[in-house]
């Protein structure tokens, strides 16, 4: 089986936003897999980044809003025959309990603003090699805690984030799934299609063979 490379392109601003929170969430998963301080060290700057992104714009509302929307829409299949109405089901209330969950945080990652070594990571991201061991010795300790240690804290820290990035995958997912592969030329790199009036687009997917 060919492998494929898919490029993405959002096409509006918070598809834009779940994208780069995906991103950031996998970041993030992708090095609490192994055991190094710089793996520890790469986690926590996808935290600050998770949290930089949360704390600037109102990304609560907004999975809230998408999810009702695709909610809505899902619903209104219940009533056609011939389609997997166990999957849609599940999917219908994956989203009303991620939507739930949603309404019940009042301010996300709030408590992490506070965060006295968070803060001192963040203002020293900003110097180019601001956090050499000199500058922030009590993070260079921190980093050489057994793993176990580090990972426990760092959990603790992307605990506000959990429901969010449940929900985030869930909307993407739905986007993703919503239509099929059509194969299509780019005559020297060049292509060009005409979308239809009535149609919402939120995202186009290019899969390219590697």
């Amino acid at each position: 089986m060919t492998e494929k490379l898919i490029f993405e392109q959002p096409l509006n601003e918070r598809i834009r936003t779940f994208l780069r929170m995906e991103y950031l969430f996998n970041q993030f998963e992708q090095h609490m897999q192994h055991s190094s301080p710089w793996d520890t060290h790469s986690a926590v700057k996808a935290v600050i980044d998770i949290l930089g992104m949360v704390s600037r714009s109102d990304i609560k509302r907004e999975t809230i809003k998408e999810l009702e929307r695709q909610n809505t829409n899902l619903r209104s299949f219940i009533e056609i025959p011939n389609i997997n109405h166990g999957r849609l089901s599940l999917l219908i209330d994956q989203q009303s309990k991620c939507i739930d969950e949603l309404h019940g945080i009042s301010n996300m990652g709030q408590t992490l603003q506070q965060n006295e070594l968070l803060n001192a990571i963040r203002q020293r991201r900003s110097v180019p090699g601001g956090l050499c061991d000199f500058d922030l010795p009590v993070y260079s300790y921190w980093l050489n805690q057994p793993l176990a240690h580090r990972q426990k804290i760092i959990q603790e820290w992307f605990a506000p984030f959990v429901i969010l990035n449940t929900s985030i995958r869930l909307v993407l997912q739905v986007i993703r799934d919503s239509s099929e592969p059509v194969d299509q030329i780019a005559e020297g790199g060049f292509f060009q299609k005409n979308m239809e009036p009535n149609q919402s687009c939120l995202l186009i997917r290019v899969l390219l063979p590697d």
